[in-house]
């Protein structure tokens, strides 16, 4: 309970924190400090994985999932780093504010971060919510069930990738400096509503992916 807790929290704070525009310059540092600590704290409580990792048959889908944890535990240490470079409050001691460069790298790793972070929960979807779908007694295997979650996962991810495109995500995964056209954005709920689609849009398709292989596999 308290993993799920903390795996909620934290990825709402990277909902907020991805936009700028809705938060003060000293809560965007803040608000990133805290989901900063909020994913110490995720790594310690599952610190197993880590003893864990050499251990054992090393497939396909382990391989990957290694991969991702491996190189979103980068992204985050690169964020940090850009970031304190960048910090006008926190660390303004340390601000190289006007390089233009690190703002594109800090972007460029905090949003490679946060795709990473998607496909992160798509590979553990099944372990996240299964004990849910027990307790609220679903039947995962019923027609019904099938259906509406199959269409859900296309919604989202047809709209995930509409999103993608309007939020110009390419764009600040290119290290392209781009000017949001802030006219587009009418509230930080449509923000949080876009990202978590996109967010959204990188599990399902992982997830799904996921399901292939082992089937192939089996």
């Amino acid at each position: 309970m308290i993993k799920k807790t903390l795996n909620l929290v934290m990825i709402l704070c990277i909902l907020v924190v991805m936009n700028y525009r809705f938060i003060t310059n000293t809560i965007h540092e803040m608000l990133g400090l805290f989901t900063l600590l909020l994913f110490i704290m995720h790594n310690t409580l599952n610190r197993r994985w880590y003893t864990a990792i050499s251990k054992g048959k090393m497939d396909l889908l382990r391989i990957l999932k290694a991969f991702t944890n491996l190189l979103l535990c980068v992204m985050m240490v690169l964020v940090v780093i850009t970031g304190v470079l960048i910090s006008q409050t926190v660390f303004a001691s340390l601000s190289l504010s006007d390089n233009i460069l690190i703002h594109e790298l800090h972007i460029l790793f905090a949003y490679s971060g946060f795709i990473l972070i998607a496909i992160h929960l798509g590979f553990h979807w099944n372990e996240l919510f299964g004990k849910l779908y027990h307790l609220l007694k679903i039947d995962r295997t019923s027609s019904s069930f099938i259906l509406l979650s199959r269409l859900a996962s296309l919604f989202i991810i047809s709209y995930g990738i509409y999103a993608s495109f309007t939020r110009q995500i390419g764009s600040k995964l290119f290290l392209q400096h781009v000017v949001t056209d802030w006219a587009a954005t009418p509230s930080l709920i449509g923000f949080i509503v876009d990202y978590a689609a996109i967010m959204g849009c990188y599990v399902a398709i992982t997830y799904y992916l996921t399901q292939l292989v082992q089937k192939i596999r089996s």
